[in-house]
């Protein structure tokens, strides 16, 4: 009887620390062309809060056809810039004319720091958290699927632009690699981009053994719409060589619709069918799942931006979600692109052009129209909701994209800095157990401790029922 009741004790124990354990991923991803953005819109790795990321990507690497291997997109990636130093803020404000400020000679600024590349602003972060990773998303929208193909399918040009990445990882004080192939459509495809994650993770593997340095991290951001995930992965062969998968749930409609809809809907509209009801991130997080992937290894993709549309009709026009539309919206000031606002533009309209707003329920989602223009968004509301969805299916955490569409200076919403990604770290914070996280120094196993922690407290858990045992 003793020994039954010691054996419910421990796997009650067990069952609750699995539960209470969770350390959440927050992902966040840098674009490196934000540097060119006018006024208030130019983003630089110094405006980066490395607090509210555990997990940092560089976008993007280009794919050298002739050297096999990474290459920067920016060639400010890897040369030091003047125009792209660090932004030093100064809180002590200007002083007076008489060089003094609040009756006290005034402090004058620190020197500017010497020019570093970008990649070096970017990495020299991890100083202000240690903890932190760093990887380098590979590819985006930029590199063709064919270069892609082109570069991977033969077997010696794959190994070897792989072992050119470790190099180039090494140099530039990455942590890891992020695989954005947009996207693998066909059988073939599938096959290759299986092999080309095997082998990575092979070659990190191996690497890390032989220097005995922490291996390098592997994840990988895919599409999120069913038909695309089963025609261009392998879900089950991937899931056990990547460390994270990123799921880029969010464009599931814009303005190439005949009708407004929303970017990224948590959940489908009790009105769609068919192929329609798969565009929501439950329908996303279901098809991984069901493909094999395990909960543990999926990552939430969530916009810190919105899609626009233009209505039919200017006066009177049908504000509703999925109503008539004929094209995209008017560009934002600062990312000046048809069809796109950023968050902080977005808050910029509704305070100072009175936009309306709305929260549809059914889709945990905002949107907001005046005259013929309509945003569908994510605000401080529905990114909460999408955490708390994260905890509930147990999946790894959530990822942002991207750090500068958030308003980062905090001008324009009222709402702090990184009001989106500030919620976003405030709420799985709170939805995860009292742990007292260990970095790992190597992992060279194929199966990896979950997001590769352990607890210190795990012994003492183990051991409270033994010691019931003894008052039984």
């Amino acid at each position: 009887m003793k020994l039954c009741i010691v054996i419910f004790l421990l796997l009650t124990t067990i069952f609750f620390h699995s539960i209470n354990s969770q350390q959440f991923i927050v992902g966040c991803y840098f674009t490196n062309w934000a540097q060119h953005r006018q006024g208030l819109g130019r983003f630089l790795p110094s405006h980066i809060d490395p607090s509210l990321c555990t997990h940092l990507y560089y976008a993007f690497a280009n794919i050298d056809m002739i050297n096999r291997g990474p290459s920067p997109f920016e060639v400010n990636d890897v040369k030091p810039s003047p125009a792209t130093s660090p932004v030093i803020v100064n809180e002590l404000g200007k002083p007076a004319v008489n060089g003094r400020l609040n009756g006290k000679q005034a402090i004058k600024s620190p020197a500017p720091p010497p020019p570093m590349s970008m990649y070096e602003q970017f990495n020299i972060l991890k100083h202000k958290n240690p903890q932190m990773k760093t990887l380098l998303s590979l590819g985006g929208a930029s590199v063709n699927a064919t270069q892609f193909r082109t570069m991977f399918e033969p077997d010696k040009m794959r190994r070897e632009f792989i072992r050119n990445t470790i190099k180039y990882l090494r140099k530039y004080k990455f942590d890891g690699l992020d695989l954005d192939w947009e996207f693998p459509e066909t059988e073939t495809d599938r096959r290759i981009f299986s092999l080309l994650v095997h082998d990575y993770r092979f070659e990190f593997q191996n690497e890390a053994f032989t220097t005995d340095r922490a291996r390098l991290l592997l994840t990988a951001a895919v599409a999120a719409y069913r038909p695309k995930i089963e025609a261009g992965y392998d879900i089950k062969e991937i899931a056990s060589y990547l460390d994270y998968i990123n799921l880029m749930a969010y464009d599931y409609h814009g303005s190439w619709n005949a009708y407004t809809g929303f970017n990224s809907p948590l959940y489908p509209r009790s009105s769609e069918k068919g192929d329609k009801r798969l565009l929501n991130q439950q329908a996303t997080v279901d098809t991984w799942i069901e493909g094999g992937c395990p909960p543990s290894k999926l990552v939430l993709g969530l916009g810190m931006y919105g899609r626009t549309f233009k209505l039919k009709q200017k006066k009177n026009g049908d504000t509703k979600p999925y109503g008539p539309a004929k094209g995209a919206g008017l560009p934002g000031n600062f990312t000046a692109s048809n069809g796109f606002l950023s968050y902080y533009e977005i808050c910029d309209l509704i305070k100072k052009q009175k936009w309306h707003t709305e929260y549809d329920k059914e889709q945990q989602v905002p949107f907001a129209y005046k005259d013929d223009q309509w945003v569908s968004f994510d605000n401080q509301e529905s990114i909460e909701k999408k955490c708390h969805y994260v905890a509930e299916r147990r999946l790894a955490g959530a990822m942002i994209w991207s750090l500068d569409f958030d308003d980062f200076t905090g001008g324009f919403c009222g709402q702090g800095k990184y009001p989106l990604l500030t919620t976003v770290k405030k709420t799985l914070d709170s939805l995860q157990g009292p742990t007292t996280p260990h970095r790992i120094h190597r992992t060279t196993q194929t199966t990896v401790t979950n997001h590769g922690y352990f607890y210190s407290h795990s012994l003492v858990l183990l051991f409270f029922p033994i010691f019931i045992y003894h008052f039984i």
